[in-house]
Formats: structure tokens, C-alpha cells, sequence
């Protein structure tokens, strides 16, 4: 069982193709299936905003491609499901939320080596700050749900990472803007993975380090993380 993700903030390109070949190859060859999940959960960056006419443009090309999908999702249909889940993490004192300021978190902890105030918090603590978050009583920049990772984790990016934060004036096409806290694609492709039984990810080498972050997700929660395979880009040369 496999999936492709894109992000529909726009047409596909060629990139994309190699991306659906790939996985719709597999799935055909092994007898399996394959989903289309639309990645549409960042409602603030102006480069992946996702446009309403792209989820069927991208739906008619990977037709036109001959890719066979056998069940499409929208990742912003399932934000109340991402919720139940970062929930049960906050309250197993698996993840927390940082009221911390960006720049000194990361002067402190990814350059730094050190500990986030933040992250002795108790449980108790995080599911109460969690659902301020969700009253917007905390708006953006104040707040960020971090899922904990070792403390002696190496690479600074995957380093209790985020899997929530805070969008005050979210542009989505089909979501309505009382939502303002959203899970980044890490979290949100980590938790459909699970729950969609996927058990092959077919992903570009600037996604390698999802596997990462997510494999601390999979470990809380006693999951099965899927064989994963990660191809590498195009280059050009002029």
C-alpha cells in the first residue's frame, strides 16, 4: 500500500511525475494500491498555499500520465484526527509546547547544545497551554507543539521538531479560518501513513529527513514505520 503526496498549490511539473511514476509502478508491479493524499496543510507560506482548481488539475494529469490512484485524501479534512493525536502525545509526555521565541530557541538548543525551558514542563501543563493554542488564546509566534527527540540527537533538524503551529490568518481554500493551530507535514504525513495502513514510501531525497523526526512518533506510539526508499533529484548543467 503506497501513497504520493503532493502539495496542490499549483499544476504538477515534471518533478512531480517521476514522484507518481515511481510509486504507481510499484503499486502495479507488487499487486498493491496506491492513494492520493493532497499535502495541504501549510495555509501560510506563499509558496505552497494550496489553490482550489490545483486538486483537479493534479487529479486529471496523473490520469493523463496513467497513473491509477484508487482513493484520494485531503490532509485538511483530517485536522480534528492530527488533533486526538498530538493530544495523546502531550499527555505521555512524548511532546510539549514551547512558548519559547524562535530565534533564542534555536540559538539555545540547535546551535547550542542545550535543554528548552520549555520541555520539563508536566503534562498537565502542555494539555492546558495545547488547548490555549487551540482557543487562540495563544496567537502566532507564541506558541509551537514540539514532539521530543533524544537529547543528544545529532542533526539539528530533526531536534524536537515541530509538528504544530500557529497560523492567525490562514488562506486554504476549503478550511475555515477558525482553525489557526495546523500540524506540519511531518506530523500530518506520519500520522495518515499509520492510519491509511501504508506500508511503502516512495519519497525525494529533500524529504529524507522526515523519516527521522517521524521514527520518534512511531516509537511513542508503538507503530510499524513503512519501508522507505528516497530517490535523488535532477540536476542541470549549463
Amino acid at each position: 500500500k503506497m501513497r504520493m503526496a503532493p502539495n496542490p498549490n499549483g499544476p504538477l511539473h515534471i518533478g512531480h511525475s517521476r514522484m507518481a511514476i515511481l510509486n504507481d509502478e510499484y503499486a502495479k508491479k507488487y499487486g498493491g494500491t496506491l492513494i492520493l493524499r493532497f499535502d495541504d496543510t501549510d495555509p501560510k507560506n506563499e509558496n505552497k498555499i494550496p489553490m482550489a482548481e490545483a486538486y483537479q488539475w493534479i487529479e486529471e494529469d496523473l490520469k493523463w500520465l496513467g497513473v491509477k490512484f484508487d482513493k484520494v485524501e485531503k490532509a485538511s479534512s483530517r485536522i480534528e484526527i492530527y488533533y486526538k493525536y498530538a493530544e495523546k502525545l502531550l499527555a505521555a509526555g512524548h511532546a510539549y509546547v514551547c512558548t519559547c521565541e524562535q530565534e533564542k530557541w534555536s540559538n539555545l538548543v540547535r546551535r547550542g547544545g542545550g535543554v528548552c525551558p520549555c520541555r520539563p514542563n508536566t503534562s498537565t501543563e502542555n494539555v492546558k497551554k495545547w488547548k490555549e493554542m487551540l482557543l487562540w488564546k495563544l496567537k502566532e509566534g507564541e506558541a509551537v507543539g514540539r514532539v521530543k527527540t533524544d537529547l543528544d540527537e545529532k542533526n539539528p533538524a530533526v531536534k524536537d521538531w515541530v509538528a504544530f503551529r500557529i497560523v492567525d490568518d490562514p488562506q486554504h481554500p476549503f478550511v475555515r479560518k477558525r482553525i489557526k493551530v495546523w500540524p506540519t507535514l511531518d506530523f500530518a504525513s506520519a500520522i495518515d501513513d499509520y492510519e491509511f495502513g501504508i506500508t511503502h514510501v516512495v519519497r525525494g531525497k529533500d524529504l529524507a529527513v522526515s523519516e527521522l523526526r517521524q521514527k520518534f512518533l512511531y516509537k511513542y506510539m508503538d507503530w510499524k514505520y513503512p519501508i522507505t526508499k528516497v530517490y535523488g533529484k535532477f540536476v542541470t548543467s549549463e
